[in-house]
């Protein structure tokens, strides 16, 4: 299977990084241009520490550790830059993974460079629940049953004035809930002039970024975006912020946790908070699919980090969607630290508290973006970071690696953290628009 990133023009593999402490930068590179190993051989990290007068600094320390992206440490040295700067640190892995630099100085924030070792060999944490497919076909036909879908949608004329019309929109989803987001179509659309569609999912958080809860809308395409809270998001920012605090809040107070992304979790599959959302997601897609606007034949996903989770969450389940592209996605390989590594985001079951680690341990693979992906049955496009240590790369290609169709790619980000190289986007979103 030929790799997307082989198509893109080449990376390169020394990357530049802002650190706090002793207004330090670190230029590092691996011994192989494209940081793939077989296991069992010896990947050498360089590594240089530069100052704001662009030279190497000669005094002060650096702390730095190799290890596999979790626990199983290799290497972990003080280096004293007035003795060796640039210096050198190797480690190897045994079996398919990732092994990871970290350096740091001081209290600043860690800088981290990763390498891949037989990466199209890395297995999920563990298998598929054996009533996975009952469970989800279950959940969605009593939703339809027992809920109304009730869609509701508020035209927003401030942004319909030019060719497409917008709008606010909700469905009803479990729990006496709803999912929130915006649809927009053009105004020429029809059953006799059908347009594709965009779908989306935003990235994690409390949308303060605006690009994460908000829609531009197109004059080419359908697009649709839902989040996955149980709010209208407000386009002011600062009432947006008080609704997700507002939100967190209520979880913390009713299951003890910190972060919504793992709230509920222990108590049931359907105490989960996306487990309501991905139910709701999925009912909004189904609605926008028997629009008579629509191209089915050209019905798109993309999503960034949580979106892009969403991603191998809404494909595997329903069938609409015809092209599917995820960067860097999260809720990937939840139980990935039962094979000695870094789950992805959020750490479900690492995440909560240890009296109900056993509980969530039981239902965190219901949600597992690797189990999902093994269901997908379109072309997929996705994109990793080999230094991203918010959804690390293992967990990332274990459910890369268990998509069953042909037409999937992968691009590697090498020296790319928990972001996306405007060319990923820009070559991803290409391909997502092609028909």
């Amino acid at each position: 299977m030929a790799s997307f990133a082989r198509k893109l023009p080449v990376l390169a593999a020394a990357f530049a990084f802002a650190a706090s402490a002793y207004a330090l930068t670190f230029k590092i590179s691996a011994d192989r241009e494209n940081c793939l190993y077989r296991c069992g051989e010896t990947a050498t990290f360089a590594v240089t520490a530069v100052g704001t007068n662009g030279q190497p600094v000669t005094e002060g320390s650096v702390s730095a550790t190799v290890d596999n992206f979790g626990p199983q440490q290799q290497v972990k040295r003080t280096v004293d830059l007035a003795k060796e700067n640039p210096f050198r640190l190797s480690g190897t892995l045994s079996a398919p993974g990732f092994l990871r630099l970290t350096v740091s100085a001081g209290k600043g924030k860690p800088t981290m460079f990763g390498v891949g070792y037989e990466p199209e060999k890395i297995e999920k944490g563990s298998p598929s629940p054996a009533d996975f497919d009952a469970f989800w076909a279950k959940a969605v036909a009593d939703l339809d049953a027992t809920v109304p879908a009730d869609p509701q949608l508020k035209l927003l004329p401030e942004r319909s004035a030019g060719a497409f019309n917008f709008w606010r929109i909700s469905f009803a989803t479990w729990g006496g809930t709803r999912v929130y987001g915006y649809l927009s179509i053009p105004k020429d659309a029809s059953a006799e002039k059908k347009y594709p569609v965009r779908f989306q999912v935003p990235a994690a958080g409390n949308g303060r970024a605006h690009w994460t809860n908000n829609m531009q809308g197109a004059d080419d395409a359908i697009c649709m975006l839902i989040t996955v809270h149980p709010y209208e998001p407000p386009f002011d920012l600062d009432e947006l912020e008080k609704c997700f605090a507002a939100n967190v809040a209520s979880l913390k107070e009713k299951y003890g946790t910190s972060s919504y992304a793992v709230s509920g979790i222990a108590k049931s599959r359907e105490d989960y908070y996306f487990y309501r959302a991905l139910l709701g997601i999925n009912r909004a897609a189904n609605w926008l699919a028997a629009r008579p606007e629509v191209d089915l034949s050209h019905f798109t996903y993309s999503g960034t980090s949580q979106g892009g989770g969403f991603g191998f969450l809404l494909l595997g389940l329903n069938r609409h969607f015809t092209k599917g592209v995820m960067y860097v996605p999260a809720i990937t390989d939840t139980m990935g630290y039962l094979k000695g590594r870094q789950s992805g985001w959020p750490r479900i079951v690492e995440n909560q508290r240890e009296e109900d680690k056993a509980a969530a341990e039981r239902n965190a693979p219901y949600f597992d973006g690797a189990n999902f992906a093994s269901r997908i049955a379109c072309p997929v496009r996705v994109a990793v970071g080999f230094a991203d240590n918010t959804c690390a790369p293992c967990a990332v290609y274990s459910a890369y690696n268990a998509i069953p169709v042909k037409d999937k790619q992968i691009v590697h980000g090498i020296g790319m953290t928990h972001s996306c190289f405007r060319k990923f986007y820009e070559e991803l979103g290409k391909w997502q628009k092609e028909k």
